[in-house]
């Protein structure tokens, strides 16, 4: 997204998908890409359209995504709603715990991390350096490259 081509096309159709079996799948994405370039244009509608689904997976043929609160909290991060954020990102922690989604687990941990890195109240920087730890950790056991690189420029970030 990040002002390209397709996140315009996306945002001229009234961010508006075809609703088939890989909406929803389709819909994360672009909340992904929205997240990444924190991107507000594009979070807010996203947001709307993929709150109904909050306690979902994405999921097409044999892969699944993060749970949908987890790209929820990410949205409203990017809008700066700091407390709806951490209550999507509880969301998507209890989901991932119930499921066993340990990769899934480890990225909540990141995003939730980022959240309270940027919002930096009391506490927040501590509970930030054990969240990266934790991701960093799981990713390191499970070989999770991605998770682990970005845990580890989260901490050094920090220090």
């Amino acid at each position: 997204m990040c002002r390209g081509a397709l996140g315009e096309q996306f945002a001229a159709a009234e961010f508006d998908l075809p609703q088939d079996q890989i909406w929803l799948t389709g819909m994360v994405d672009f909340a992904d890409a929205a997240i990444e370039c924190g991107d507000t244009r594009y979070a807010g509608p996203l947001l709307d359209r993929l709150e109904p689904w909050a306690d979902q997976l994405p999921a097409t043929g044999g892969s699944a995504l993060a749970p949908v609160s987890c790209y929820l909290g990410g949205l409203t991060t990017v809008l700066g709603r700091y407390d709806d954020a951490e209550a999507y990102f509880a969301q998507s922690a209890s989901f991932c715990r119930r499921a066993s989604a340990k990769f899934f687990a480890a990225r909540t941990d990141l995003s939730l991390g980022k959240l309270l890195t940027e919002r930096r109240g009391p506490g927040d920087v501590e509970q930030a350096r054990e969240l990266f730890t934790r991701a960093q950790t799981t990713a390191a056991t499970l070989g999770y490259g991605g998770v682990e690189r970005r845990a580890t420029q989260a901490l050094r970030a920090l220090a």
